[in-house]
């Protein structure tokens, strides 16, 4: 009796109606009487997945124009890479056929050079500085020190001033005045250092003739000969004393593009000797030395 009963009230239970929401709408909460319940509306997945769409649309579109303008950038940078490649490469062009130029232009200009650019009447002036060794030089040009006695080593120098007067056919004359300086001299020995004379100054003139050529590569070569002698006038207890240089190099020089400066120098060290006689001819003194010259000539109006 009980059992069947038991059945009855469950064919009820199943038999009861079925809860829904409407369209739209889904289940939130149900209680258990199944009589009360709440729906609530279901979201526009269409809109929110349109909205989803044009944002990744948006997105791909900004990532699409930030690498066009990269690219845009880059390919400005390379252009003006190139543009900066070229100009310096035409800079540099522009500068070696300047140059080229200019030397094509010098050549021309010292091939040029005639006697007529050189005759006339020059000033001179320069300085000199000489290094003397009673006793002469080694090979290495170093002052030569005994192994008995002793040398001598002093310094010289000098300013000139003077003309030089460039005849056609290579001759010239030479006049000038020079006021020199002599250090105080140092004795140097095998096992000795101490000091010598003790220096002076002193001036001489000079009158001289010389001879002079144009060189193939359009240097000037002046060359004064073996012997320069020279008339002491100071100081009066040298006055009727004589200097001779023998064996100075021949100096070699440049003419200016206007034709009005020549300078000259000696082309290396050479070996030379300063020779001081009396009024009555008798040597006094002898110093081999190693001299360098520098001479500046500018032309004087006809």
């Amino acid at each position: 009796m009980a059992t069947a009963a038991l059945a009855l009230g469950a064919q009820s239970a199943f038999a009861q109606h079925v809860i829904g929401c409407p369209a739209g709408q889904a289940l939130q909460a149900l209680d258990v009487s199944g009589r009360r319940f709440v729906c609530v509306p279901i979201p526009d997945t269409a809109a929110l997945q349109g909205q989803i769409s044009n944002e990744a649309a948006a997105r791909e579109a900004m990532d699409a124009n930030i690498l066009n303008m990269l690219g845009a950038e880059t390919a400005g940078r390379q252009a003006a890479d190139g543009a900066e490649a070229a100009a310096r490469q035409a800079g540099d062009g522009a500068e070696a056929a300047a140059r080229q130029a200019a030397d094509n232009a010098l050549g021309a200009r010292i091939d040029g050079l005639t006697e007529v650019d050189i005759v006339g009447r020059w000033s001179s002036s320069g300085t000199t500085s000489c290094l003397q060794s009673s006793n002469g030089f080694t090979a290495n040009l170093s002052p030569l020190i005994p192994s008995t006695g002793t040398t001598a080593v002093s310094q010289l120098s000098n300013t000139f001033v003077g003309a030089r007067t460039f005849n056609a056919g290579g001759t010239g004359r030479s006049t000038g005045t020079s006021s020199s300086m002599t250090s105080p001299a140092t004795l140097y020995g095998a096992a000795f250092a101490g000091f010598g004379s003790s220096g002076g100054a002193s001036v001489t003139t000079l009158d001289g003739n010389f001879a002079w050529s144009i060189q193939p590569d359009g240097t000037l070569l002046v060359d004064d000969g073996n012997t320069i002698v020279q008339q002491f006038t100071a100081p009066p207890v040298r006055v009727g004393s004589t200097v001779t240089i023998e064996n100075r190099p021949s100096y070699v020089g440049s003419i200016s593009k206007d034709r009005r400066t020549i300078t000259l120098t000696h082309q290396g060290m050479s070996l030379e000797t300063s020779i001081t006689r009396d009024p009555n001819g008798a040597e006094v003194n002898r110093s081999p030395r190693f001299c360098a010259r520098h001479r500046v000539l500018i032309r004087l109006p006809d």
